[in-house]
């Protein structure tokens, strides 16, 4: 390869990555917003339609390069990011806990029950 295809390449990765800190970051400024929110339908659909928006018109942008690997990096970027984001969100704030976490000692099923 080509020292400006890998130029290329990361910059695919650069652009999904951000794409994705976007989508992360926008998800989340609009969950901790929902509860408030006096028409949480139109909050979702909007902020939904706009994540999406700006996502792929991101790998619109470039796919115009005619490179399917450089899109294959910018999926990579977003696929890292995304992951790490959710994750990391999930850690440190408390509302996104996993509901297995706060169930009932009555309601958990034990090895042999047959409910």
């Amino acid at each position: 390869m080509k020292m400006n295809e890998w130029v290329a390449m990361t910059g695919g990765f650069l652009a999904g990555a951000a794409a994705a800190v976007f989508f992360v970051a926008s998800l989340w400024w609009t969950t901790v917003r929902l509860p408030a929110s006096r028409q949480p339908w139109l909050l979702l659909c909007g902020s939904a339609l706009l994540r999406m928006a700006v996502v792929l018109g991101v790998l619109a942008m470039l796919a115009r390069s005619g490179d399917w690997r450089i899109l294959v990096a910018a999926a990579m970027g977003f696929a890292l990011i995304r992951t790490v984001g959710v994750c990391t969100i999930a850690q440190r704030d408390t509302s996104f806990q996993l509901a297995t976490t706060q169930t009932s000692p009555a309601k958990t099923l034990h090895p042999g029950s047959e409910r």
